[in-house]
């Protein structure tokens, strides 16, 4: 693979993702609304929405890191976000699965279950799985999750290998001890959240890894850091926001309570970041 395509790429995590795969020898192409100061080789300010640029744009690529997308509730219209993170994620996949791309990641997100920003979330066991359901119920988890259903049916249709990369809170990782203080002084928030994030640097790393996935299909992944962000409070807090919820074998009371153990076995991706109260 010689050169990736990357949308949203002067995002947050769109910047370190270019920085990565320069760092591992790739040629980068981003596509974004704000210029991203010479992160990538090739800059192209335009629209996801917009088709034909994007046909053009993707021209001669090896693989796609799709990031563009508005990144939570509230930001524009509940049909605005769905024009952008469905439609824009479908057009996106047509143009790039005709342009011979057959290797791509997708940025989901663990709002797909459920989590962050609709009602409380309540698991049917932990520590939760891709085989757990997902039950969104506003805009932005819905988004994701139907950005997931046409990702499948693209890779059925077009034979093509993509990694659906569901990630928690991203955060830097000098930002992990003031994310760690948020979440202990608003309890409720950091519940919906199921204490879980990931170091910037080691999502940017598992887009990379994203890139190698052998089998054909769309594939959803679980990319947390190894552990939470309630500490030695894990107990008390599950008991008082999710009482009796089954615990399976893999449990343990120090790791995450989303597993990423898939990502590690068939990705190679392993988080390197974690916090430490």
């Amino acid at each position: 693979m010689q050169t990736v395509a990357v949308t949203g790429g002067s995002g947050r995590l769109g910047q370190a993702v270019l920085r990565e795969l320069h760092t591992q020898g790739y040629q980068t192409r981003n596509l974004d609304v704000v210029d991203d100061g010479g992160l990538s080789d090739q800059f192209t300010r335009g629209d996801i929405l917009d088709e034909e640029g994007l046909a053009e744009w993707l021209r001669g690529c090896d693989g796609l890191v799709h990031l563009a997308a508005i990144p939570a509730p509230g930001i524009v219209s509940a049909d605005q976000l769905t024009l952008v993170n469905v439609v824009g994620t479908v057009r996106v996949l047509r143009q790039a699965a005709q342009a011979g791309i057959r290797q791509m990641v997708l940025a989901s997100s663990a709002s797909a279950l459920g989590l962050a920003w609709g009602r409380r979330f309540m698991p049917q066991y932990l520590p939760i799985d891709e085989a757990h359901p997902l039950q969104p119920e506003e805009e932005y988890g819905v988004s994701k999750a139907a950005m997931e259903v046409y990702a499948a049916a693209f890779a059925r249709h077009y034979a093509l290998h993509v990694a659906l990369l569901r990630f928690p809170t991203i955060v830097p990782a000098d930002g992990i001890e003031s994310l760690a203080t948020q979440m202990e002084e608003d309890p409720e928030l950091a519940a919906k959240l199921l204490w879980s994030y990931v170091a910037l640097d080691d999502a940017a790393r598992a887009c990379r890894c994203g890139l190698h996935l052998e089998t054909i299909g769309a594939k959803a992944y679980y990319i947390t850091a190894a552990n939470h962000l309630a500490g030695s409070q894990l107990e008390s807090l599950l008991n008082a926001y999710y009482p009796g919820v089954p615990r399976t074998e893999a449990f343990r009371w120090e790791a995450s309570l989303i597993s990423s153990a898939a990502a590690e076995r068939e990705l190679g991706w392993r988080p390197t970041v974690a916090w430490h109260a």
